[in-house]
């Protein structure tokens, strides 16, 4: 039994090596009754946007007065922002209070971080009574613990060459993991363009005895410092200069519409619209400060990179940008990609175990590197006064330093 919040999320953190499978986990939900059977959800897969769509999905249904349930992962602000209602943080007490409830069963099976963080979510989202939740998957999908829910639908955003370690080294095998999301008789819809990828989802849909839906997203344009783009009908304007994000709206638009249209859930255009123009996600190139102009973003792989090219471009020169990389990624390609964008990269580093070490990430030709990435930020703040500075390249890290300039939260 825990007294404080504090000893039980330091005990938790502990836990994130655990191997317990997800197998164990279902047997665990198993003899607790299946409770997450219970909750009527959406879940959100892909290498990359899953996040932005899951808090779009949820923004639209809140729109609508609906309480939703959504849980994302890393966390951004504190460990508590992976299980909200309403974009509301489970409170410190009932967060404390669940997981002293099951702390038994917690321990029995050995849980890692993320199965407690699904657990407490689970009972957390059941006990308020959410009409919905929105969930987004960890890793891959097919051995993620999330995917041990029943959703109303199965979302996939996209398909990258990420976590190959774990879930293969080509697109039509990650395309696998991410395919297993898809249930029996339960639409899915996705933004994957490559037809090697989207052969494997048609074949597990057809396994499934359902099919999959594909959108083509359009492109957008930043007018006034906002993200304008149509669709369906739709006639856009975004509250971010991040254009990555006209893909990931487009696909929360196309997912509500599919669920009006076939009744699943009961949604108005209108505050489609409305749910999709009020979301912003923290972190997905989020303006830290104006003067000079600083920018954050968790583009934490060569995808991710990718898709934020165009928005950088944008940006007011002189353009610098600080970047730590963690070291599954692929750094070389990410670092070559960010240099063509900037007239200075800085490699730098924080406090987390799975970092790239510094010096793999000053090897590469043309950068500039700097052990603290606080001391990176005052020398671009001071040099690039007049222009624009970017820090990327890993959640964990964008959530560290917005700490530095976002007090409250």
């Amino acid at each position: 039994m825990y007294q404080n919040i504090h000893d039980f999320l330091e005990y938790i953190y502990q836990t994130r090596t655990s191997k317990t499978k997800k197998e164990d986990f279902v047997k665990l939900l198993h003899e607790m009754g299946d409770p997450q059977l219970r909750l009527k959800c959406l879940h959100v897969a892909g290498t990359n946007g899953k996040g932005s769509t899951t808090d779009y999905l949820r923004s639209i249904l809140q729109m609508h007065g609906y309480k939703v349930g959504s849980f994302t992962s890393p966390h951004l602000v504190v460990h508590n922002d992976r299980i909200r209602i309403n974009n509301v943080n489970i409170p410190d007490d009932r967060l404390l209070e669940i997981g002293n409830r099951y702390l038994d069963v917690i321990e029995k099976y050995a849980l890692s971080m993320f199965q407690i963080d699904m657990l407490i979510s689970i009972i957390y989202f059941l006990e308020e009574k959410v009409d919905y939740a929105v969930y987004e998957v960890g890793m891959g999908g097919r051995l993620d613990n999330t995917n041990v829910i029943h959703p109303l639908m199965s979302i996939i955003t996209n398909i990258g060459m990420d976590h190959m370690a774990i879930l293969g080294d080509t697109y039509e095998k990650i395309a696998y993991e991410k395919a297993g999301i898809i249930k029996e008789g339960v639409p899915a819809i996705t933004a994957e363009r490559k037809a090697c990828c989207l052969k494997v989802f048609d074949q597990k849909a057809k396994e499934c005895h359902t099919a999959v839906k594909k959108i083509h997203a359009p492109g957008g344009r930043i007018i006034d410092g906002k993200v304008h783009f149509s669709y369906l009908g739709y006639d856009v304007v975004l509250n971010t200069i991040a254009l990555y994000q006209t893909k990931n709206a487009s696909l929360a638009i196309a997912a509500a519409e599919e669920l009006r249209r076939k009744h699943i859930i009961p949604l108005k255009r209108d505050l489609i619209l409305k749910g999709v123009e009020s979301t912003f996600w923290q972190g997905r190139f989020e303006v830290l400060n104006t003067k000079p102009l600083i920018i954050v973003d968790g583009a934490h792989n060569e995808h991710g990179v990718r898709s934020i090219l165009e928005s950088v471009k944008a940006l007011p020169s002189p353009r610098c940008i600080i970047v730590s990389i963690l070291k599954d990624k692929q750094y070389a390609q990410m670092i070559d990609m960010l240099q063509e964008v900037c007239d200075e990269l800085i490699v730098t580093s924080f406090d987390y175990y799975r970092v790239t070490p510094l010096e793999k990430l000053s090897s590469r030709q043309g950068v500039n590197s700097m052990a603290d990435y606080k001391e990176a930020i005052a020398y671009a703040e001071r040099k690039y006064s007049k222009g624009s500075i970017l820090i990327t390249g890993s959640l964990y890290f964008v959530s560290e330093v917005r700490s530095l300039f976002v007090k409250g939260e």
